[in-house]
């Protein structure tokens, strides 16, 4: 009986970490928005599914060619009522997205991206960790998801709106992190004079006749 028990715990302790990392995602983001609704109608009836499908619509949008769609991604994922580029709110997260020199950020919430790797991952296969779950009065949830550049984890807010989980808050995910190598790396040879090449100091110069 005995035996029976520390089997059973462990296999709630198993089940219980299992919980704490969001699987991957499929083999393809979502291509349309069509496509994305319908995953989420399927994904977003446990917080975590709402998370990992929210950051395939980040990774969407980060590049060009599906940012059109993925706006309309992102705007189911937050319930926002308007595009969220028309938005102030949402100005940063969307001047982030756009942005090549701040991607980094959103890719060192996937699994094994590091500072070091220069934060390389697949958008189209990440598992995202998260560290621990709040529950609030009013029935709002708040994950904390675990970014390797950052000291400690970052919250995101969801509600649920008819039966599904949609993202409330989400400011701190989009806030820095460490740079990643390349980036130090190219600051740490432009400051150190020894990279400079070379240039000749004494120079000789013409002074012009000036009438005094």
């Amino acid at each position: 009986m005995l035996k029976m028990k520390h089997l059973l715990l462990a296999g709630v302790l198993a089940l219980t970490a299992l919980c704490m990392v969001q699987g991957a995602a499929s083999a393809n983001l979502p291509h349309d928005f069509k496509e994305f609704k319908a995953r989420y109608n399927r994904e977003a009836l446990s917080e975590q599914g709402a998370v990992h499908i929210f950051f395939e619509a980040i990774y969407c949008y980060m590049k060009p060619e599906t940012r059109a769609e993925a706006s309309k991604m992102l705007r189911f994922a937050l319930a926002d009522t308007q595009p969220i580029e028309g938005m102030h709110s949402r100005a940063e997260f969307v001047s982030r997205m756009k942005d090549d020199s701040y991607h980094y950020i959103f890719r060192s919430y996937a699994r094994g991206a590091t500072p070091e790797n220069n934060y390389s991952m697949s958008p189209e296969n990440f598992a995202l960790e998260i560290t621990r779950r709040q529950t609030h009065p009013d029935g709002r949830i708040t994950l904390y998801l675990r970014s390797s550049g950052a000291d400690s984890s970052r919250p995101i807010t969801l509600v649920k709106h008819d039966g599904l989980w949609h993202i409330s808050d989400c400011a701190s995910i989009y806030t820095m992190v460490r740079k990643p190598r390349n980036m130090t790396d190219t600051r740490r040879r432009a400051i150190d004079a020894d990279n400079d090449p070379p240039r000749i100091l004494n120079r000789p110069t013409t002074v012009k006749n000036r009438a005094f």
